[in-house]
């Protein structure tokens, strides 16, 4: 949390309150109120530096200071109602995971050959008939009733 003050100190210091302000909602800040997720990815780009954006419109973070290690990398998908992570494409998934120090753009200029796949979004889990729940999940259509559950009591031995 004293990163992020600090951050929001610093960007108000260099920028100027309005220019700040106006940064701030042209990043998205302010949008993004409503989702957890998409404003602690916001809060965390404070002071980050952005590396570089894929052909979808991603964006990778990386912040060397004040941050764990193996957390200091990071993605801000360009579809904030729907991600996951096969939206990122195989050149900044080896960024990402630490198994390159190469971004997906360096990756991209060295190792240009013509017979690569064009990356696609693994679309396995979209749309409601596609999800699986658990047979107690409250959106399976044949989920169990488990009110008819009856405890089992052992029998009566009569004398």
């Amino acid at each position: 949390m004293a990163a992020v003050v600090r951050g929001v100190w610093n960007g108000i210091r260099e920028k100027g309150l309005t220019n700040f302000l106006r940064h701030a909602r042209d990043e998205g800040y302010f949008k993004c109120l409503s989702d957890g997720n998409l404003l602690q990815t916001k809060i965390h780009n404070i002071g980050a530096t952005l590396v570089g954006v894929d052909k979808f419109g991603n964006k990778y973070y990386e912040k060397l200071h004040d941050t764990q290690y193996g957390r200091h990398r990071w993605v801000e998908y360009a579809e904030k109602g729907r991600y996951n992570a096969s939206q990122v494409p195989p050149e900044w998934h080896g960024w990402l995971h630490h198994i390159t120090d190469s971004t997906g753009d360096e990756l991209l200029e060295r190792n240009a050959i013509a017979y690569i796949l064009e990356h696609k979004e693994n679309f396995s889990g979209e749309g409601e008939e596609l999800i699986y729940h658990s047979k107690g999940h409250a959106l399976n259509p044949g989920q169990r009733d488990w009110t008819r559950y009856q405890p089992w009591e052992p029998k009566k031995e009569e004398a």
